[in-house]
């Protein structure tokens, strides 16, 4: 059995725990904010569950499958659909009233060819990259992109839920200042000792505890790593501003909208639930700088609204923005999760090795790092 601190408590870190402790280690876990869930969770305000831009889980993913595995409750989901998603330049993406079109659609969409606009629209949507061939991507062609009726809370609570009931620790409010082989310092003074440190903690965070190890070593894991961006806007409508559609994807400004209770009808049939993002474009995002600063870009996705989800300000319940996020992962680089192993440090998070997407990739780097904490004692 080994002692092992888990720094971060967002998908990835709670993922990690699960499997750490099923393999009979000794875990506690670590959060540097108030809160458990990283920007993998959701906090309601009114009727409506707010998070952190939109999200869509795979069924069947990593994510969708441990969030089933630990409850004995149905985990109640319905997909984004083809024949309500509207692709800007091409219109509906599968049209109901229009077979001959749809079929056009349905063998562009099987051909994937990276050129074609439809392809680099559900692309967008599907992983926030519309040049990036995924498992997301055929996912929403085969209505296996979900919204769950729990919202993002709900999933990160069952996985909260099975931690408590197994006696895992979890801490809020710790920072961590300094790691050494076999102790964790903390902000407030206190030494811990362990076997094993994963971190989980996002990059950033991963890279300065690290580098006082080995500079030269940070250094080469962590500056290829490049991280896309975005901003988003979340907010409670008592309209229905998308009259009826799913999502609105704008593939040349790289924005989307998505209206949650369009999708699933148990978050209320009243009113609408819209998430909107705004991808890349600043000068630190890889691809065409597009925007002077974060809130120009913002500003461009509050334009897109109201070009796309007519009024939408004037029926304003509950609103919630922020200029900047970083969508992790979203890289063509991603750090090796045993780079610092000899130091007894696993990483884990979606901008770590994986042959996955997202929240999904958080996930399963996190369980995979469970599995890695005997080898990383040797």
């Amino acid at each position: 059995m080994a002692r092992v601190v888990v720094v971060g408590a967002g998908l990835a870190g709670l993922a990690c725990a699960l499997e750490a402790t099923s393999a009979g280690h000794h875990v506690v876990i670590m959060e540097r904010s108030s809160r458990i869930g990283g920007r993998g969770t959701t906090q309601n305000i009114g009727e409506f569950p707010f998070g952190f831009g939109p999200h869509l889980f795979l069924k069947k993913g990593p994510l969708h499958e441990l969030a089933r595995k630990l409850s004995r409750v149905k985990l109640s989901s319905s997909p984004i659909q083809l024949h309500r998603i509207d692709i800007l330049g091409h219109g509906i993406v599968m049209p109901t009233d229009d077979v001959r079109r749809s079929m056009a659609a349905k063998k562009v969409l099987r051909n994937a060819e990276p050129g074609q606009h439809l392809v680099r629209g559900c692309r967008l949507l599907s992983a926030w990259d519309a040049s990036k061939p995924s498992n997301r991507y055929t996912g929403l062609l085969k209505n296996n992109l979900l919204v769950s009726n729990e919202g993002w809370s709900g999933m990160v609570g069952r996985m909260a839920a099975a931690l408590d009931e197994i006696g895992v620790f979890i801490e809020c409010g710790l920072e961590v200042n300094r790691i050494e082989h076999g102790r964790v310092h903390l902000k407030d003074g206190r030494e811990i000792e362990t076997d094993v440190v994963v971190l989980a903690c996002g990059p950033a965070a991963s890279r300065r505890l690290v580098r006082d190890l080995d500079e030269q070593r940070t250094s080469d894991l962590f500056s290829q790593l490049r991280r896309t961006t975005a901003s988003y806007i979340e907010v409670g409508l008592d309209s229905k501003s998308l009259g009826g559609k799913h999502a609105v994807v704008d593939v040349e400004q790289q924005c989307i909208v998505l209206d949650y209770r369009a999708i699933q009808p148990r978050l209320g049939l009243e009113g609408s639930h819209l998430s909107a993002i705004a991808i890349g474009g600043l000068a630190s995002d890889p691809g065409e700088t597009r925007f002077a600063s974060a809130s120009k870009r913002l500003e461009a996705l509050k334009r897109f609204l109201d070009q796309r989800a007519a009024g939408w300000n004037a029926h304003i319940l509950h609103h919630s923005e922020q200029e900047k996020i970083t969508l992790s992962g979203a890289t063509d680089y991603h750090v090796p999760q045993r780079g610092f192993a000899e130091h007894g440090i696993l990483f884990a998070g979606a901008w770590v090795e994986n042959e996955h997407l997202l929240g999904d990739a958080a996930v399963d780097s996190g369980r995979s790092a469970g599995r890695s904490i005997s080898s990383a004692l040797r």
